[in-house]
């Protein structure tokens, strides 16, 4: 069995976590690798870009509305094959105190 990798990228907003994500999720890729993405932001940033711009459901939105999720749901192929889900988060300015699922 292959070794698989985990990489985690985190840090305060604004310092270039989802683009870094992206592109070397991207580059993986494109050197043979099976990648997965999963994103953590309300706003989808660490896939947008690998999917050309589409904005895809979060698993957090889905489940807020009642849906009964499975993978087709919430599993994406984007650029070079990378499979990109977004767990989604808070609404910016509600906090996590406010999420009732």
């Amino acid at each position: 069995m292959k070794k698989q990798k985990i990489i985690a990228i985190y840090g305060k907003g604004g310092i270039g976590k989802s683009s870094t994500a992206s592109n070397v999720a991207a580059a993986c890729a494109e050197a043979g690798k099976k990648v997965m993405i999963i994103g953590c932001d309300p706003k989808s940033d660490s896939s947008i870009t690998l999917l050309g711009g589409r904005r895809i459901p979060t698993i957090l939105d889905l489940l807020r509305e009642g849906v009964d999720v499975n993978e087709n749901d919430v599993v994406f192929e984007g650029y070079a094959g990378v499979k990109c889900i977004e767990a989604g988060g808070p609404e910016p300015g509600i906090g996590l105190s406010l999420i009732h699922i």
